[in-house]
């Protein structure tokens, strides 16, 4: 099982999670480029570099097949692996990893902001994750995302903008068109953290009054938007499995592959208890 990482993680990210599966799979995480541990170059953010990177790695330690699971941005590459590497897949799993090549068409809503007093120490930052997104940043990821000042203040990203910029315009139009899902051939299982209407976003509550005004106008808009994307994901085509899809609504972004018990059944097909592989009720065994 190869685990990606999305926007801004490295592979701790997954540290809640990957202990999930040593069971069942020899896991290992690829930190993409522009990200530490792994290297800074300037360019080769692009779709498809990215995949080809995913792969030489595969190809370094001897991979001829795996489970590919990505997070968020990494669902540009699994979908590209999968049409340009396809011999390389057993299965694709999209944890909240939708296809945004279409995202950035209309106004985007307004996102959280930290403070300076959030940044003080590692763990004033955490507890500010868990506030604004509903998620506890796994100690390692932390250490690696940020840098930090000799009083163990957190004095800012050791990623620079430039590559963040790189990768969010490389992931969309004009550079990245919408996935054509009937090109997969490969089985699938996405699961989504749909947004609602009711549930909001975790963050908006600490927004301005000005900030909440912008999210309630625009919001509604991405609400069927996702909905939208996921259905796309979702449809049948001649030749390929059936898509599995398991919702989430309402739930935070990150909590799929930050820890979620819930996904790692949808993904192994079974429960944590009994320790012997089950099928979720009422449903297909995705992935085993």
């Amino acid at each position: 099982m190869v685990l990606l990482t999305g926007l801004g993680d490295n592979v701790h990210v997954y540290d809640y999670f990957a202990f999930q599966f040593t069971d069942f799979f020899h896991v290992i995480g690829i930190t993409r480029r522009g990200f530490l541990p792994s290297s800074q170059p300037r360019t080769g953010y692009d779709v498809d570099t990215r995949a080809a990177d995913d792969i030489r790695v595969l190809d370094a330690l001897g991979i001829k097949k795996a489970v590919f699971v990505g997070h968020s941005l990494a669902g540009s590459e699994l979908s590209q692996i999968a049409v340009k590497y396809p011999s390389y897949i057993d299965k694709l799993v999209y944890l909240d990893a939708y296809d945004i090549s279409e995202r950035l068409t209309f106004p985007n809503i307004p996102y959280p902001t930290f403070t300076a007093a959030d940044f003080n120490s590692l763990f004033t930052y955490q507890a500010a994750t868990v506030r604004q997104q509903g998620v506890r940043v796994p100690i390692p990821d932390a250490c690696l995302i940020f840098e930090f000042g000799k009083d163990g203040q957190l004095t800012g990203s050791s990623t620079p903008e430039s590559i963040r910029k790189q990768l969010e315009d490389g992931a969309i139009l004009p550079a990245y068109p919408p996935t054509n899902w009937a090109d997969i051939k490969q089985p699938r299982l996405g699961i989504f953290a749909l947004y609602t209407l009711e549930a909001k976003l975790p963050w908006y509550p600490y927004l301005s009054p000005t900030d909440q005004v912008i999210f309630d106008k625009r919001f509604p808009r991405l609400v069927p938007w996702y909905s939208d994307v996921v259905g796309l994901f979702g449809e049948e085509h001649p030749g390929s499995p059936a898509p599995v899809v398991y919702l989430l609504p309402g739930a935070p972004h990150s909590t799929s592959s930050k820890s979620a018990p819930t996904s790692a059944c949808a993904i192994s097909g079974w429960r944590p208890r009994p320790a012997r592989p089950s099928a979720l009720p009422d449903s297909p065994d995705p992935i085993s």
